[in-house]
């Protein structure tokens, strides 16, 4: 992505689901460009109505077009205003925003030897005298051309005697959720320097295991090799 250039496809089904989208779209074309992605969500909200909501959803890492993002409709979830009562109980949808960070919890559950991390690490290294040490807020990422990654975490592998083994730069993402072109751009940029991970969290076992899919970025065409790991309720006790 270009500088101040994240484009938006408007979805003919948004437009079909949105009369302001509709309208927005007769006005400003099928493929909007914004100055960033916040710009775009601004935007998608204050297209939205009560009765239509629309927002901005990533585009698929195998889509051949150059959009940055879709505009689509968001379905009405009782995010906000559950079902039941106080007294009875509250039952809320899982916003996607909490179904994403479902993911990184349970990654970066805690600050040395989070299981999944701390398990690829000694995997990785073929070594059984390795500590994790996780960086829940690590530095942004950004390319020479502008690229920016912000990194859900920095783990950082030591042996025993604090040596520094192995740092690995981590995006973490929850279900099939698909990774922005921006932050592919960076993460395969920063693989020149450091060991770059996307981490897959799939939660549909829980309350009782995880499992966790582990894929290495490398520095020119992105993936290179993979592993799976499932943790279990018993591993925390």
């Amino acid at each position: 992505m270009p500088n101040g250039q994240y484009r938006v496809a408007v979805k003919d089904s948004a437009a079909e689901h949105s009369g302001a989208v509709e309208e927005f779209r007769a006005e400003r074309g099928r493929t909007v460009v914004f100055e960033s992605r916040a710009d775009a969500e601004a935007t998608a909200e204050r297209l939205s109505t009560p009765d239509a909501r629309v927002a901005v959803q990533a585009a698929a890492p195998q889509d051949g077009s150059d959009a940055d993002a879709y505009l689509v409709p968001d379905p009405d979830r009782r995010t906000r205003d559950p079902d039941g009562s106080v007294d009875a109980g509250l039952t809320f949808d899982v916003s996607a925003t909490q179904y994403g960070r479902l993911g990184e919890a349970l990654v970066c559950c805690q600050r040395w030897d989070p299981p999944v991390l701390a398990y690829y690490a000694r995997e990785d290294l073929a070594a059984d005298d390795v500590r994790v040490e996780l960086d829940r807020d690590p530095d942004a990422v950004v390319t020479d051309d502008g690229a920016r990654w912000v990194p859900d975490c920095r783990a950082v592998a030591r042996t025993g005697n604090g040596r520094t083994l192995a740092e690995y730069w981590c995006e973490i993402k929850t279900g099939d959720a698909s990774l922005e072109r921006d932050q592919r751009t960076a993460m395969t940029w920063q693989a020149q320097r450091a060991r770059v991970l996307t981490v897959r969290v799939d939660p549909s076992a829980l309350p009782e295991s995880y499992t966790a899919r582990i894929r290495a970025v490398g520095p020119v065409d992105g993936s290179t090799n993979a592993s799976r790991v499932t943790h279990r309720l018993s591993d925390f006790k």
